[in-house]
Parts: structure tokens; C-alpha cells; sequence
């Protein structure tokens, strides 16, 4: 082991920045800051707006649980009856409902996994309370 001291320091002593290195290491430092604050400035403000619209369409797709309800007994009558399809394959009702269901709870998963930190649905309010 070396008992050299180092090339920076040879009073063994530590050496303190003065006033304007300080200041030209701030002024230096200044563009960068500013630019990476409002890059995540604009990275939280887009996640936050892309949040806030699909919660807006949130009740559209309690709306294809429903239609996906309504398809059920549907695919029923087609699979008993396929000419009341008018056209349509008669597998094409029972598909239909599962893929509602599917979207509408793949989409509630996809709004509960993008939440920002500390953000709440802000469409909730409008929502029956009894669920």
C-alpha cells in the first residue's frame, strides 16, 4: 500500500471548490435540469390526460357487459334456430358475448394498471355507489 498522497492533494489535506467553481458547475448544470424537469413535466402531464379520457369511456364498456348479457340468451335462440340469424354464422352471437366481457374487463384492468400516483378516477362520482 502507497503512503504516496494523491497528485490532487499533496498537503493531505482536502480541497473545497471555490465560489465560482461552484457557480460555473451550477450554470453548467441549469440547462440540464430545466430540460429534464420538463421532460417529465410532459411525460406525467401525458399520462395524466391519457388516464383522464379513458376513464371517460369507462361506462361504455359496463355498457357491453350488458350487451353481452343480452347475447347470451341470443345465442341461444341462433343455436336452436340458426336461420334467425338472417346471414350471421350462429356461433358468431356466443362469440360476441365473450368478447365483450373480455374487452370490458381487459379494459377495466388496463385503467387500473396505467393509474398515475396519486391520481383517482375522476368520473367515479358519477357512477352508481352500490357496486
Amino acid at each position: 500500500m502507497t503512503t504516496e498522497p494523491l497528485a490532487a492533494n499533496r498537503d493531505g489535506e482536502t480541497t473545497k471548490p471555490s465560489a465560482a467553481a461552484r457557480a460555473l458547475r451550477f450554470v453548467v448544470r441549469l440547462p440540464f435540469v430545466i430540460v429534464a424537469g420538463l421532460a417529465k413535466a410532459i411525460v406525467y402531464g401525458v399520462w395524466y390526460l391519457i388516464f383522464f379520457i379513458l376513464c371517460m369511456f369507462r361506462p361504455f364498456t359496463g355498457l357491453m357487459v350488458l350487451t353481452a348479457i343480452v347475447m347470451v340468451p341470443m345465442a341461444i335462440v341462433v343455436f336452436a334456430k340458426p336461420e334467425a340469424a338472417n346471414g350471421m354464422p350462429y356461433w358468431a352471437f356466443i362469440l360476441m358475448a365473450i368478447g365483450f366481457t373480455a374487452f370490458a374487463v381487459g379494459y377495466t384492468m388496463l385503467i387500473d394498471w396505467i393509474t398515475p400516483p396519486g391520481a383517482e378516477d375522476p368520473f367515479a362520482r358519477y357512477r352508481r355507489r352500490d357496486r
